[in-house]
This record gives C-alpha cells, structure tokens and sequence, in this order.
C-alpha cells in the first residue's frame, strides 16, 4: 500500500510539474517491476517459489494485487512516466539500460557531402590537385593546337617542296633532251667540218700552222707604235691603252686611230682569212667604270668598230675579249708597270672563217 501511494504521489507531481528526484527513481523501480512481471517467462515461472523482495524491484504480491484490483492504471502509469521523464520515443527492450547510456550510432555520411574534419582536409587536397590537372589539360591542348598547326605548315611545305622537286625534274628532262640535240647538232658540225677539210685538201688548200706562213709572217710584221709577238700557233699585237685612247676612257686618240690603220692593212692583206680576237687588259683601276672588265670591255668593243667601220674588216671575222687586270705584264705597283698592263691585244689565230 505504501508503494501505490508513492505512484499516486508521483503521478499528482507529474501532474502539477512538482516530480522529485525520489519519486522518479520510484517510477523507474516501478517500470522495472512491470517488465519483470508482465515477461512470459515471468508469468510462467511464477509457481515458483520467489522472494518477497529482489533488488531494484517492487514486491510482486503487492504489484499483482495492485493489478487485480483495478489499479491497472497506476501500473501502466509507472510504466509510461519514467518514459516520458527520460524523453523516450521508442518501447524499451528486454534489457533495458539506465536513461543516458544508450550507445549512439555512427552517422552515415552522404556521398559528396562535408561530414567532417577528415572532408575538409580531402577537399583542401583535392582542390589544389584539380586545378593542377586542369592546368595540364590546358596545356596539352595548347601542345595539341600548336602540332595541328605545325602539321599543317609541314604539310605545305612537303607539298611546296614536292610541286618544285616534279619541275626540277621536268627542267631536268628538258635539259637532257636539248643536251641531246646539242650533241647531235655537234657531231652533224664535226662531220661537215672534216668533209669541208677534205674538200680543202683536195683542192691544195692547206692550213696556217707555227711551221708555215703564219710563223714565217709575224717575223716580217712592222707596225709603228705596235709590238709584233710570236705566241705558240697565234700572232700578238700589243698596243699600249695610253696611245690608243684618253687616258680612263673609251674614245679613241688620233694617234691611236693611226695605229689601227696599220694593223687593218696587215689583216686584209696578210691574214684574210684568219680569226681575230680584239683583246682588252687593264691596270687594277677602273677609270669611269664601275671595274675593269667594263673598262677593258668598253676599249675592245671600240676597236672593233674603228676596224669594222673605218678600215673595212669583216665583222665576222673579229670578235672581243675583256681580260681586264687578269694578265698583267707587269707589276702594278708602280706606275711603268701600270702603264705596261694597260693594253689591246690584236691576236692572229690560225682558225679560218
């Protein structure tokens, strides 16, 4: 009886919000004894000799009578108190441990979600290694962008070098086929100039050589102003540029034009037939030229014109020669020596026209 007043007393607290600490842990003895008493095996069991008391427990004849005679309710309360004290939202189990000491689960982490510490540190490593890959995606698409256009520029280049290797070798093909009608327009040549010596033979013509009349007539050659020199199979007339033209200059003296005069009388009478080169040579100076071929050019090419023109020479039987500082006599560091460089040479040669 004392025990249903202690529920009543606690059920009036919980009522008017007074509930005391000994009056809650009744209530917790309390619903331990109605889990004791309302087990199956408690039920079956209880034929059985128990004690009046157990530690921690109501006494089971005072809760079985306190059930019999309708006081049901005060149980179930008991029963329902300490659970809503505790702020239970689930029937406790068999083994019902004391409020505070239930073993919490883990929580789940979501996937992709920030749970913790441990997240933080793997983003703060991962974020530095995604821009890093995404720093060398951009790269290899540069690299990528930069060897299609390096492909593309060796494709035209290999297709440029390609299109100039097919002309090389069509010039190549036409280069081989006027070499072939070079050679045969010269052998045709070869063949009418032996026909064209056996002709002359036939008819007692006979050649120019060192051992005949042109060797013979350079001996008897005078020419004022002019040197007469025997040269192998050629005859050398040599006449100083200083007495055939204006010192630095092309234009042709009086005294040169005379000069020439004598040297067009030998060839119409002596040598009709022969080929005359006009020879032009030159100190290192270059006069009002830009270099001493043109000057040794410009002088060859105006006794020509003064053979041709004022003496009657047939112009197919001359021709120039522009030497220029290439055969000195002399030395051209003196000023005797120069003037000995500076020449026009008419050479005989034994060749006919």
């Amino acid at each position: 009886m004392e025990s249903r007043e202690s529920v009543k007393n606690a059920l009036e607290a919980l009522a008017l919000g007074r509930l005391t600490s000994p009056q809650l842990a009744f209530g917790s003895q309390g619903l331990a004894a109605f889990h004791r008493f309302t087990q199956p095996s408690a039920l079956m069991d209880s034929h059985l000799p128990q004690p009046d008391h157990q530690p921690g427990a109501l006494p089971r004849a005072e809760v079985r009578s306190a059930w019999q005679a309708g006081g049901w309710q005060t149980v179930v309360l008991a029963f329902v108190v300490p659970m809503v004290l505790a702020g239970c939202t689930r029937p406790y189990g068999p083994a019902y441990p004391p409020a505070g000491q239930y073993p919490q689960a883990a929580a789940v982490p979501q996937i992709g979600a920030n749970t913790g510490p441990a997240s933080v540190f793997a983003q703060q490593q991962t974020h530095p290694q995604l821009l890093d890959l995404q720093r060398r995606v951009r790269e290899l698409d540069e690299n990528n962008r930069l060897l299609t256009t390096q492909i593309a520029q060796l494709q035209q280049q290999t297709q440029a070098y390609r299109e100039r290797a097919e002309l090389l070798a069509k010039q190549l093909q036409d280069a081989n086929e006027q070499n072939k009608q070079l050679l045969a327009t010269t052998q045709q040549y070869a063949s009418r100039a032996q026909q064209l010596q056996q002709s002359m033979t036939a008819r007692g013509g006979a050649k120019l050589t060192a051992n005949n009349s042109l060797a013979a007539g350079a001996s008897a050659l005078r020419i004022q102003g002019a040197t007469v020199v025997p040269d192998g199979d050629l005859i050398r007339i040599r006449i100083p540029a200083d007495q055939l033209f204006v010192p630095g200059t092309q234009q042709i003296s009086p005294s040169g034009a005379m000069v020439l005069d004598q040297v067009a009388t030998v060839l119409l009478r002596q040598y009709p037939r022969q080929r005359v080169a006009v020879e032009g040579h030159t100190d290192t100076g270059t006069g009002g030229f830009t270099t001493a071929y043109q000057l040794a050019t410009a002088q060859a090419q105006a006794v020509l014109d003064q053979l041709v023109r004022r003496n009657g020479v047939p112009a197919q039987q001359l021709f120039i020669v522009s030497h220029g500082p290439n055969y000195p006599l002399a030395d051209n560091s003196t000023p005797a020596g120069r003037a000995e460089n500076r020449r026009i040479e008419i050479v005989i040669y034994p060749e006919t026209f």
